[in-house]
């Protein structure tokens, strides 16, 4: 399926804003459909906007839009930042995020707190 508004365009250099994804909801393929996340000010590591839910289109549209969006996994002291996501195309051919780079234990898709239906 071809994509529709933001998700159409190319991925720009420059990054616009930093959000940080800190829950997700996985479906029954373990593929991400929903995500808590909010705006980040990377210098101070401080929310410039309050979490909220969104589904993973509006992740996708961001990250097609230059902006980052970075993972956050729970420790005992509070959060600490992980990979980036990316943009792929899944084998159903849906688009979907993953997290970039290589596999790190502990700080997979999978290891982020889950947001409960």
């Amino acid at each position: 399926m071809a994509y529709q508004g933001a998700r159409a365009r190319e991925t720009t250099k420059d990054v616009m804003s930093v959000f940080a994804v800190t829950k997700v909801r996985l479906d029954s393929e373990e593929h991400v459909t929903h995500v808590v996340w909010g705006v980040v000010d990377t210098k101070s590591n401080r929310w410039v906007s309050p979490e909220v839910v969104a589904p993973v289109a509006e992740v996708l549209d961001a990250i097609h839009n230059g902006d980052q969006v970075v993972a956050l996994f729970a420790t005992t002291h509070g959060h600490v930042p992980g990979q980036a996501f990316v943009a792929i195309d899944h084998e159903n051919g849906k688009e979907g995020i993953a997290l970039d780079g290589a596999s790190i234990p502990g700080r997979e898709i999978q290891d982020i707190a889950r947001l409960e239906e």
